[in-house]
């Protein structure tokens, strides 16, 4: 049998590298991860992002798309049953619940031929390098999820995302401590999550008014703990933020993080992992991984609602799609010509 197609497989394999850089990166979990931050790692990044989303989409906040698929990947598991659901949401973006996520779930931005890992894996990797490279704490990441079943049908997953619309904040809150979310679990990682980022009216026109994109606090593009200090002035834009900073079991949470961000980014690390190994098991048993993610360059002066975006220099070697240098890729097609010829 030939080896020539899995020759050529490995060749194209080997050439994937991170957006922006012609440097090959390797087939592992930082290789993955420096992948995604690639893609955000760009003028404006953290927050509206023109370079690969495109003008049309219902939002341009990769980032913040990429961690509000994190939870939506798993916010339909159901304890009493343990019915899997990690990795399913692909399948699902068609679904009210996880509109303005399709054109950012994470497995359309890196390849899962050169990286054999779980779309589960994926997508709380891709949330996880948005927090880091936006500002936020750096943590492990651990490999091992595992996707639920491909024939998995929706209506089998009878519990519903929480809906801003919809819920009341008390069902809200319900919802959340079905997934085993703590008190503090809540405020970390639903308001938290909100520091970055913003509502759509294509997606949330309840929340966004008149306004084409309304931002949740004052640094759309910086994960920080602004979100908190702009509750406890009584501004948030979302039901669910307004009613966890009214929550008399919640609100001293709340103060406490808008007065001591560390606070916060100590218990968002422990939650975001909670979160992203919901229904899993042998977690103790995985592989750890130390992510040495930068922080974006720009970030203060781009993070802001008005933000100043710094254009980095034309390279030859950049690519608007992330998957191959141009570099790399002509010497990729160069070799391919050669062992062709061979066959």
């Amino acid at each position: 049998m030939s080896l020539l197609p899995l020759l050529c497989f490995s060749l194209l394999a080997a050439t994937v590298s991170a957006h922006g850089n012609g440097l090959p990166v390797p087939a592992t979990v930082p290789g993955l991860a420096s992948m995604f931050v690639g893609h955000i790692d760009v003028p404006g990044g953290c927050g509206i992002n023109t370079d690969d989303m495109p003008e049309d989409a219902p939002s341009r906040n990769l980032a913040a798309l990429w961690l509000r698929a994190a939870f939506h990947d798993v916010g339909k598991f159901d304890p009493a049953t343990q019915v899997p659901v990690a990795g399913l949401l692909k399948p699902f973006l068609n679904e009210t619940e996880n509109l303005g996520i399709e054109l950012s779930i994470a497995t359309n931005f890196a390849s899962k031929f050169k990286f054999n890992y779980s779309s589960a894996d994926f997508i709380a990797l891709a949330g996880q390098a948005t927090v880091t490279h936006c500002g936020g704490p750096t943590f492990n990441f651990s490999i091992g999820r595992v996707d639920a079943p491909s024939n998995t049908t929706f209506k089998d997953l009878p519990h519903m995302l929480p809906d801003d619309v919809l819920d009341t904040y008390q069902v809200i809150k319900q919802k959340l401590q079905r997934l085993g979310f703590n008190n503090e679990d809540i405020v970390a990682l639903v308001m938290g999550s909100h520091t970055i980022g913003g509502v759509h009216k294509a997606i949330s026109p309840h929340a966004a008014g008149n306004e084409k994109f309304k931002p949740f606090d004052t640094t759309p593009g910086i994960f920080d703990n602004d979100v908190f200090k702009q509750a406890v002035k009584g501004k948030c834009v979302l039901n669910v933020d307004c009613g966890i900073a009214k929550d008399p079991e919640l609100k001293p949470i709340v103060q406490l993080y808008a007065d001591n961000q560390t606070a916060f980014f100590e218990q968002y690390k422990v939650s975001y992992v909670k979160m992203t190994t919901v229904g899993q098991t042998g977690y103790a048993n995985w592989a750890s991984f130390h992510l040495n993610i930068s922080v974006h360059e720009n970030l203060v002066a781009e993070g802001g609602v008005n933000p100043v975006l710094v254009t980095a220099p034309p390279t030859t070697t950049s690519t608007k799609s992330g998957g191959f240098s141009t570099v790399s890729f002509a010497v990729s097609l160069t070799l391919l010509s050669i062992l062709f010829s061979m066959a």
